[in-house]
């Protein structure tokens, strides 16, 4: 079955709506607004997230795939190390602006969609890494997973205490590709 186009457009407002609302709010936000925001009514977000969890998910999707495509990006830098480093600062940057979202994104939501978007963002980051490895820039024994752990313990810990200024959100995320490196 064909979806209508005002159904798209309609279903893109919202996903903007909610990033935003969330953003600004935190997770606590509810449909309500998001609705609001997007100028729909809360039907209109029901029938494409039937949940408030989907809806969460669903943005949490985006931000999975925007970041899944930097680091396919990167894989084209001809210095991986270099290309990765830039990705977390830049990712840190990101995460400042919107630490209220960041954090329950990466801890309030899940779905087998979402579960697939990170494992796809992982194998990227993977091979990423195999290339600054290969390239002598990285130590062997990290991980994506280690990076991810590092990177979302700095990202909960500075949201929790209310900071918003990319310089620490940046150092931090220097500390930890200075963890990584050979």
């Amino acid at each position: 079955m064909r979806v209508r186009a005002d159904a798209v457009r309609n279903a893109e407002r919202v996903l903007d709506a909610a990033r935003e609302v969330f953003a600004e709010r935190g997770l606590q936000a509810g449909i309500d607004e998001v609705a609001a925001r997007a100028g729909v009514g809360k039907a209109t977000v029901y029938r494409c997230w039937p949940t408030k969890d989907a809806l969460v998910a669903a943005v949490a999707g985006v931000r999975v795939d925007a970041f899944t495509d930097k680091v396919l990006d990167a894989l084209d830098a001809s210095d991986a190390t270099a290309a990765f480093e830039r990705l977390l600062l830049a990712a840190a940057e990101s995460s400042a602006a919107n630490h209220l979202l960041h954090t329950g994104l990466s801890t309030g939501c899940e779905s087998a969609e979402l579960a697939a978007k990170r494992a796809d963002c992982r194998r990227a980051l993977d091979r990423l890494m195999a290339r600054a490895k290969d390239q002598g820039g990285m130590r062997r024994e990290v991980t994506a997973a280690d990076v991810t752990v590092l990177f979302n313990g700095f990202t909960a810990m500075l949201s929790a205490a209310g900071e918003a200024d990319p310089a620490v959100w940046r150092r931090h995320a220097a500390l930890v590709v200075a963890a990584t490196r050979t």
